[in-house]
């Protein structure tokens, strides 16, 4: 059902319903609706005659019949293209639609992922921006919180553009945003749409307007950050109103200009040498249009530099275009944008860094970088400059800023805790992060969490607790299931309060911020399994996860297949490294055991935590059992690096060459090559 090429440049003349273009723009009686209709009687708004909706779900998830009656739907015939699935041919006349349709998020995710991934399927996004065509997505599993399928999978979309609107969702979440698009169109003055339409700046306008009108927008600031531009919208932060407010006040001399951008020069890397794939690897290169240009970043090297330009963006009036550059999405501290007033160009230098919670509170593995033109009047949407990197990548830096050590199998960061706050496992993680004992679990905590901020959270706990007793009594009664499920919504709306109230022993902080800094504190604790390795291992047989000893034993392989643990004698695990010796990367190998000892030994009661490492698009790459050591001479030169695989060493040259007798004989290098296994991860061997 699903379309996973794209077929470009074709065009396609649309056979349209004729309409009446003195008739009501609309028969919707809101505010919005009257304002349109007075309006367009008025002759200031110039109503939807123009344009042409289409339907690409097969009428799973329409506009409403007779919504708006002057709009045109078009029809599809035998040049026209497949009817439903991804567009795949422009539309010549102004058209803007919708299609709720979308794979699992494992299985190909939803429509504007799938041209995300594709450089052919950007560059047709990139053709409908600048042709007056328009269509809104659902972003169905692609954006939600959790990780690695469990809850969801967090944001997983590869880049960002304003050429889509990606609603937050599944079917139906198209649906207020596809109104209101269509409502700020029709309340353009008609001289205002007319230019718009001729100069192919009618979607650039609109996506100006409706990121400007977001509620999440309260400054003009706010416009210049993330803010306003998410990769995936939420209709809670949709203000129609305000849309087609400034969309009736805009006339031709306000409409703003348009950023178009080109990379003059970048860094590149050569696979086998700075990254490593089975057979042809795919594009880096995401995206090079001039309004997107998208990137995934997984070289071997301390950062990624572009040098961009955006000399040929253009204000419709010809007056000078005044150009900003924002990090809208990523560290601050690991990205650098060098740009000056006078010349119309920016140096972009990125290096690599963790995940990040996006301003939606996703995980979110993309660097956003928006680009914004001024005319003095008005301010252009953004362009998007992006890095995407990836999921099963984790990349450690030393005190000289080079990379020290890169990680191709990382494991799952997400603690495990509900992606709800109305979810009585926080009742659980409550009480078990306040009960005082003997406990190893008590034990731990009470290092991590002040007397006070236990007290505060037990006194919490205590009556949501005689709730939750409340409800289960009267649960399997039959005649009383009505009453149970107003208790129990009672209970779950009480407990979602509660997380977010202030402790009274520390009012900075909430019971949800006391529960996750406890158990990142945990996490933390590097000497967690060898100093108490025979108490973890009697838990885990007694846990209710009856797969717990095992997926310890699994997580020490893990660690021990990468020389972080070593096995003395009597079955006993210490760490390679000295504990005071231990570095960033020996901390974080160890944090992954220690995540699965939370979920599955110490708090499995509350934890739902996916034990694979973390899920990436097997179409951007492969996951590699291994970890490289980079090797750097006394002048800082990159001299090659030890892989560390399966409880072996392997040494390796700056051209990615294997040395079987190490580096003091470099005249043995062997050339080597890479391929998929049947486990589904890459492996090496030499040519």
């Amino acid at each position: 059902m699903l379309i996973s090429g794209f077929r470009l440049g074709l065009f396609s003349l649309a056979m349209l319903h004729a309409s009446q273009a003195g008739a009501q723009v609309t028969s919707r009686t809101d505010t919005v609706g009257k304002w349109l209709n007075e309006w367009h009687a008025a002759g200031t708004a110039a109503g939807l005659s123009e344009i042409t909706y289409e339907n690409r779900d097969g009428k799973h998830s329409p506009l409403p019949p007779g919504l708006y009656p002057q709009l045109q739907t078009f029809q599809p015939d035998a040049k026209s293209g497949p009817p439903t699935g991804p567009a795949v041919v422009l539309r010549l006349n102004p058209t803007v639609g919708n299609c709720s349709m979308s794979a699992p998020a494992d299985k190909g995710g939803s429509l504007p992922r799938m041209y995300q991934m594709d450089p052919s399927g950007q560059k047709f996004l990139m053709m409908q921006y600048l042709a007056n065509n328009l269509m809104i997505y659902p972003e169905h599993q692609d954006h939600d919180p959790g990780a690695n399928g469990i809850g969801g999978y967090g944001d997983m979309y590869p880049s960002n553009n304003a050429c889509t609107l990606i609603t937050q969702g599944s079917s139906g979440s198209d649906q207020p945003f596809l109104k209101a698009i269509l409502a700020t169109l029709a309340a353009f003055p008609p001289d205002t749409q007319r230019t718009l339409i001729q100069k192919r700046l009618l979607i650039p306008t609109v996506q100006s307007l409706f990121r400007q009108a977001n509620r999440q927008v309260k400054t003009e600031t706010d416009y210049f950050t993330g803010k306003a531009h998410p990769v995936v919208f939420d209709a809670a932060d949709l203000d129609e109103e305000k849309m087609v407010r400034l969309a009736h006040e805009m006339r031709p001399p306000m409409i703003p200009p348009v950023v178009q951008m080109e990379v003059l020069k970048e860094t590149a890397g050569a696979e086998g040498k700075d990254f490593f794939e089975a057979g042809k690897p795919h594009p880096s290169k995401l995206a090079d249009t001039p309004v997107s240009i998208a990137r995934i970043m997984r070289e071997r090297s301390s950062e990624s530099t572009l040098v961009i330009s955006a000399r040929k963006s253009a204000d419709l009036m010809g007056r000078p275009v005044k150009l900003q550059w924002h990090l809208l999405q990523g560290d601050p501290r690991f990205v650098s944008l060098e740009s000056s007033p006078e010349v119309p160009e920016a140096r972009v230098r990125v290096r690599w860094q963790p995940p990040i919670q996006s301003v939606r509170g996703l995980l979110s593995h993309r660097i956003d970088i928006g680009v914004f033109a001024s005319n003095g009047i008005s301010t252009s949407a953004p362009a998007f400059i992006t890095f995407y990197l990836l999921p099963n990548e984790r990349h450690f830096y030393d005190a000289q800023g080079r990379v020290s050590e890169i990680y191709y199998q990382a494991h799952n960061p997400d603690l495990g805790l509900p992606t709800s706050p109305r979810d009585l496992r926080w009742l659980q993680a409550m009480r078990a992060i306040s009960i005082t004992g003997e406990g190893l679990r008590s034990r731990l905590t009470e290092k991590l969490l002040p007397p006070a901020e236990r007290l505060a959270i037990s006194q919490l706990w205590q009556p949501l607790n005689e709730q939750w007793l409340a409800q289960q009594k009267i649960e399997s009664d039959p005649a009383k299931k009505e009453e149970s499920e107003k208790l129990k919504n009672r209970l779950l709306d009480d407990v979602a309060k509660a997380l977010h109230q202030p402790l009274s022993g520390n009012p900075g902080s909430t019971a949800r911020l006391a529960i996750e800094h406890s158990l990142e504190g945990i996490v933390a604790f590097t000497d967690l399994f060898p100093a108490f390795q025979k108490e973890l291992l009697t838990l885990a047989a007694k846990s209710p996860k009856t797969t717990a000893v095992a997926d310890i034993a699994t997580e020490v392989k893990r660690l021990q297949d990468l020389n972080i643990l070593l096995e003395e004698n009597g079955g006993t695990f210490t760490t390679a490294t000295a504990p005071d010796k231990l570095t960033s990367a020996d901390r974080y190998y160890l944090s992954g055991l220690n995540r699965t000892l939370l979920s599955q030994v110490l708090f499995p009661e509350v934890l739902e935590r996916s034990l694979a490492p973390a899920w990436v698009d097997p179409r951007l790459t492969t996951p590699k059992p291994w970890r490289d050591v980079n090797r750097y001479d006394e002048s800082g030169r990159l001299i090659g690096w030890i892989r560390h695989q399966g409880r072996r060493t392997a040494w390796f040259d700056p051209e990615g060459r294997h040395l079987p007798e190490g580096p003091k004989k470099p005249e043995l290098a062997q050339p080597v090559v890479y391929e998929k296994t049947e486990k589904g991860v890459l492996d090496w061997r030499v040519r």
